[in-house]
């Protein structure tokens, strides 16, 4: 496995595309930072996650032509989804090559899930929107390498 090196370590590849993987597909998710002095602890904000749930439920209703039932169901499974990831990346007994593939497992798991509520049709289209991801990602978006070298250029 071919090894960076970061401040003088050497880091695996696979530590860093767990890392960048987390950052795109966690944005909801929150690290903890110091409180300020006086600060009231609490639970974490939710609203981001909220939003973000409400915008891929209307972004599929919206190409699937989802019906209220199938919004419903959609919605439960992303809150799953949501839920279990979470879970995963908040275990500190896993390893980060393991959080990415556990991350990806749970997100095959979801889209299974998301096409048994879909008709013919539907599925047609959900399955056509996933293919880049499973061709190994869109062209478009920058390697995990691009990124890397275009945040340490900043």
């Amino acid at each position: 496995m071919e090894m960076k090196s970061l401040g003088g370590r050497k880091i695996p590849w696979l530590t860093v595309a767990a890392c960048a993987y987390g950052l795109v597909v966690l944005p909801g998710t929150a690290v903890a930072e110091p409180a300020a002095a006086g600060a009231q602890p609490g639970p974490a904000p939710i609203q981001h996650e909220s939003a973000a749930l409400e915008k891929r439920i209307t972004l599929l209703s919206a190409e699937l032509s989802l019906d209220a039932q199938q919004q419903a169901q959609v919605r439960r499974i992303l809150e799953d989804q949501r839920e279990q990831v979470m879970r995963v990346w908040n275990d500190g007994s896993l390893a980060a090559a393991n959080r990415v593939s556990a991350t990806r497992i749970i997100s095959d798991r979801t889209a299974d899930r998301i096409r048994a509520i879909l008709t013919e049709g539907q599925k047609a289209k959900y399955n056509r929107a996933r293919k880049p991801r499973a061709a190994g990602g869109n062209a478009a978006s920058p390697s995990v390498e691009e990124w890397m070298k275009a945040a340490a250029a900043k």
